[in-house]
């Protein structure tokens, strides 16, 4: 009996899980780093700058085609350090305009997952009201079944 009551508290932990939402961001600077042969710098270590910054804005790797996507959040000359690790650098500067700064446009319905985030908060809570009642009502059966013998 004790199991089925475990089995009943653990069931709802799914319920109080978080959604996710995605967005497709519009207006990204796509850079293409490649060595004087023209083959791409694959997979090279990307460093972004912001104007007027001395903090990494962004880090990460090239492509298999030497590409690199970032979208820049205020206007201004950003810095770019593409490494090989091999002893080959491009250090680039991009001019941002206010045009370009990102623009984004949410692709999952968030109306749709606040209405199924509040639905989890609501059934959350009434499987835990459930709960309760059930573990009142056991142990009142508990109380009479002792009271009987």
């Amino acid at each position: 009996m004790w199991i089925i009551i475990l089995i009943i508290i653990f069931i709802p932990v799914n319920i109080f899980a978080h959604g996710v939402k995605g967005e497709i961001s519009k207006g990204g600077i796509v850079i293409t780093a490649k060595y004087d042969t023209d083959e791409p710098m694959s997979y090279a270590k990307v460093e972004v700058y912001a104007p007027d910054s001395k903090i990494k804005f962004q880090t990460g790797r090239t492509d298999r085609n030497g590409r690199f996507a970032f979208v820049p959040d205020i206007a201004g000359k950003w810095h770019l350090s593409v490494d090989d690790g091999i002893g080959h650098k491009l250090n680039m500067d991009v001019e941002i305009n206010e045009s370009l700064k990102k623009s984004s446009k949410e692709l999952s319905k968030g109306d749709f997952f606040i209405f199924f985030k509040n639905i989890r908060v609501i059934i959350g809570i009434l499987t835990i009201f459930i709960i309760f009642l059930l573990l009142k009502f056991l142990l009142k059966f508990e109380k009479r079944r002792k009271n009987l013998c």
